[in-house]
């Protein structure tokens, strides 16, 4: 399921629903990779495996809710560049923000960067995510999936 939003033909936004497998295999090699490019900053020592695997996990990992019981809201920052395609891609359970670049002509295709990873510490309804674009950001307001008593409270898992 794609959905587009956006107003012209500038700073595309597409959501995509996604499979949970796909994004904890996306979330996890985009952890390790940044794990070790922080392992080759030091040179190559050894011994901090554990510091760079936490330091790239809180470079990715978003805990950005503002709190409401039956809702989600984040901002993600949003390029005013008309090359830039941002992605969102949902499960119920998390969203990863992809940025894509528009290819030119003799470019070999490339993968979009991942911007950032956001873990709902409760499902979501992602057919019920809308996007609109506020002061150079995206709001994404993303309900919870069946939400039943509003004055229920809710524990947040800490990712970062």
């Amino acid at each position: 399921m794609e959905k587009q939003a956006g107003k012209g033909s500038k700073n595309w936004v597409i959501t995509v629903e996604s499979r949970n497998e796909q994004h904890r295999e996306i979330i996890l090699a985009t952890i390790a990779k940044r794990a070790y490019q922080l392992f080759e900053q030091r040179g190559c020592a050894h011994g901090f495996d554990m510091e760079d695997w936490t330091t790239a996990e809180k470079e990715f990992l978003q805990n950005d809710f503002n709190g409401n019981i039956s809702q989600f809201d984040l901002f993600i920052e949003s390029p005013r560049d008309p090359e830039v395609t941002t992605i969102l891609s949902m499960t119920p359970h998390s969203m990863i923000v992809f940025r894509s670049h528009a290819r030119h002509n003799g470019e070999i295709e490339a993968k979009p960067d991942v911007a950032s990873v956001h873990v709902f510490p409760e499902e979501i309804d992602t057919t019920q995510a809308d996007v609109n674009r506020v002061d150079g950001l995206l709001h994404v307001h993303v309900p919870k999936k069946n939400h039943r008593n509003a004055m229920r409270p809710r524990t947040l898992l800490s990712t970062g």
